[in-house]
């Protein structure tokens, strides 16, 4: 059975409902801006059902326009139920499991969402995804540096010398050099251009700036990054 629109669209305003603090970027997509970054949840529907499930999400901002920033995510992280299995919602009955997905959703939601956001909570988050599955079972692989590559932009959002402390920890792992080989990149290369990156600071704040002022941005609600 194919689930109607106006379904799908009333769950994403029950869901506005309850978390308030985000707006409807898309139909599944709620977002705020903190700064540097999109925050959020998506209501991802199963590809094999007429259920879907929610994901925290976080997405740059830095990137050179709405559509680089959306392309993947720092972060994509489910909630679980209580037996710590994946919430899996049925559209159809929605209304009966809503409540009880609200409860383990608030209990799991990694930040703040009232007021501003702390720079120091916010690398907490990234540094917890990073040491659970799947990126746990290779701490030194492209895709553990892209998240580190990340965090490093956040901290340049904050000051370069906060970019520079973290380039310099970056810089002395012991990355897997073939499987960034694997990905189409060198080593050195990426050092290289993450250092152009806080030399250029100036043009990097720009960049998110321009993206903030995109109408489908703009019209989000947003928090301010404190240190």
């Amino acid at each position: 059975m194919t689930i109607d629109k106006t379904v799908k669209k009333k769950v994403t305003e029950e869901w506005l409902n309850v978390f308030c603090q985000f707006s409807e970027f898309h139909q599944n997509k709620l977002y705020k801006v903190i700064e540097p970054c999109l925050v959020g949840i998506e209501l991802i529907k199963s590809p094999f059902t007429e259920t879907y499930s929610p994901y925290f999400v976080i997405y740059p901002l830095w990137k050179k326009d709405v559509k680089a920033n959306l392309e993947y995510p720092i972060l994509l992280k489910d909630f679980k139920n209580e037996k710590g299995f994946q919430l899996d919602i049925s559209f159809e009955n929605h209304s009966a499991f809503f409540k009880d997905v609200i409860e383990c959703v608030k209990l799991q939601i990694p930040l703040a969402l009232d007021g501003s956001v702390s720079f120091t909570k916010l690398m907490s988050v990234l540094d917890d995804y990073s040491k659970s599955p799947p990126l746990n079972a290779a701490p030194n692989s492209y895709l553990q540096a892209l998240l580190e590559e990340a965090k490093l932009k956040i901290s340049l959002y904050i000051g370069a010398p906060e970019a520079q402390n973290l380039l310099d920890q970056i810089s002395r792992k012991s990355w897997e050099t073939n499987h960034f080989k694997a990905c189409g990149v060198e080593v050195s290369q990426w050092f290289q251009s993450l250092q152009e990156v806080i030399t250029n600071r100036y043009s990097f704040l720009q960049q998110i700036e321009v993206n903030k002022q995109d109408k489908k941005i703009a019209k989000l609600q947003s928090s301010v990054l404190t240190v």
